[in-house]
């Protein structure tokens, strides 16, 4: 399953506002078995991760790709925490 990001501008404000757009479902034995086949190459995934994992690998695979796609910043108060 994969995330999507959705980005607006407030313009009253003339606020960034972003959102990440998700599909959740449980992983139940039709999606474990849809995984393994896919992963298998069985019918032309030829070996390639499947997009349907299980939710341990989605956790991480998801804070990798947010790690990825945004920057940290440091806030104002960044420095106060180090002190």
């Amino acid at each position: 399953m994969d995330y999507s990001l959705l980005v607006g501008l407030e313009k009253k404000n003339s606020l960034l506002v972003l959102g990440i757009i998700d599909y959740i479902r449980t992983f139940t034995l039709d999606k474990r078995v849809e995984s393994i086949i896919k992963q298998s190459g069985l019918l032309g995934g030829k070996g390639k991760d499947p997009t349907v994992v299980s939710p341990e690998r989605y956790k991480q695979r998801f804070i990798d790709a947010m790690d990825r796609y945004f920057l940290t910043v440091p806030d104002r108060w960044e420095r106060l925490s180090k002190v």
